[in-house]
């Protein structure tokens, strides 16, 4: 029985553990300018996506993606993602602790995907976009 109770405690602080991952990961952080997204991507907590440019594309996808794109498909891409008037540079939480410090603690709904301040990833306007550009230019982007 002893054992069993064991086994049961470790499953649940591993769910919980992996919980915690899954909560960090659906936000993103917008109000900043593409130094400070960098600066914070610098803390092992954010990612950043910089669509700005065909080289902040290429960069982008080679380092979440590991997929080289060539230079045609980064032109591409960085067009017809600045074609949709989301932001052209993000940051995605990437945190593995903390669960309900982002955007999960935020009690007015409203405002998670309206690309101020901190962003849920399932409300946000950019990820259409993102897979629209994709679409347009023969990129397919990894769900």
């Amino acid at each position: 029985m002893r054992h069993r109770l064991t086994a049961i405690l470790a499953v649940c602080i591993a769910s919980l553990a992996l919980a915690g991952a899954a909560f960090g990961h659906d936000c993103m952080r917008l109000s900043a300018s593409l130094n400070g997204l960098q600066h914070s991507a610098g803390s092992g907590q954010w990612l950043l996506f910089d669509l700005s440019s065909a080289a902040g594309v290429q960069q982008t996808f080679a380092n979440v993606f590991e997929m080289q794109l060539t230079d045609d498909q980064a032109n591409c891409f960085a067009t017809e993602y600045a074609k949709s008037g989301q932001p052209l540079a993000f940051d995605l939480g990437i945190a593995t602790s903390g669960i309900g410090v982002r955007a999960h603690n935020n009690k007015n709904t409203g405002v998670l995907g309206n690309n101020k301040g901190i962003d849920h990833l399932e409300d946000s306007p950019i990820v259409p976009a993102v897979f629209a550009a994709g679409d347009a230019c023969g990129v397919v982007v990894p769900d």
